[in-house]
């Protein structure tokens, strides 16, 4: 018997020809070179892999530690102390009448990589107020239908970290009946992280509402 023939690749396989004098055998050894083969995981985000693909993940928190989880109960969720409001010229004459108010929200990143092409956007309505006694039980479409858009931000957020997004335009109540609005804030990643549920701050993460933050009464 002689010794092993020819050996050449053929895709994962080792093949060794063993010449006997009178026939051939044929060996096809199985060959690991490290990468994943057929039924195996490569590495996070690639392709054939077991792990999602890593995403912005954002979240408009209503306490601390909030992982994103929804739904949550109205009650915080119509509560949501991350939306503030400041007036910006509070020595203004006439109070109400010529108040500038700069609304702002806090974001949270808690997805694996940055959001570098997200948006915000600030709403404000009476039907979202507590001087509405049906405010809780509004339906996403109501929501919609009673808020207006005052403004809205791009911003960018990196992973793991949360930023204050103030809406560039300011909002001017005017008169004090007006004040009475709640407000409501949306965000989203144009590209990889959309809304699921607009305007429903009880099912979705990336909006709440602060039905208690326009309140003539305690500015």
């Amino acid at each position: 018997m002689s010794g092993p023939g020819p050996r050449h690749r053929q895709g994962r396989y080792e093949t060794v020809v063993v010449d006997t004098g009178c026939e051939s055998v044929v060996i096809n050894i199985n060959v690991d070179c490290g990468g994943a083969g057929p039924g195996q995981t490569g590495s996070p985000g690639t392709e054939g892999s077991s792990q999602p693909i890593p995403t912005p993940f954002l979240v408009i928190p209503w306490e601390t530690g909030d992982d994103g989880t929804r739904p949550i109960l109205v009650g915080p969720a119509v509560a949501n102390p991350s939306i503030q409001a400041t007036i910006t010229n509070p020595l203004a004459p006439h109070g109400w009448a010529n108040f500038e108010i700069e609304l702002s929200c806090v974001v949270a990143n808690l997805g694996a990589v940055a959001s570098p092409a997200a948006l915000a956007e600030f709403y404000v309505g009476k039907a979202i107020s507590i001087w509405n006694p049906g405010h809780l039980g509004l339906t996403p479409a109501e929501v919609k239908g009673e808020t207006k858009l005052v403004g809205r931000a791009s911003f960018a957020v990196p992973a793991g970290t949360s930023v204050t997004v103030a809406c560039p335009v300011l909002w001017k109540p005017r008169k004090s009946d007006v004040a009475q609005q709640g407000v409501l804030v949306q965000v989203s990643d144009l590209f990889t992280d959309p809304l699921t549920t607009p305007f429903d701050a009880v099912d979705d993460r990336h909006v709440a509402r602060n039905d208690e933050l326009m309140d003539p009464l305690i500015f």
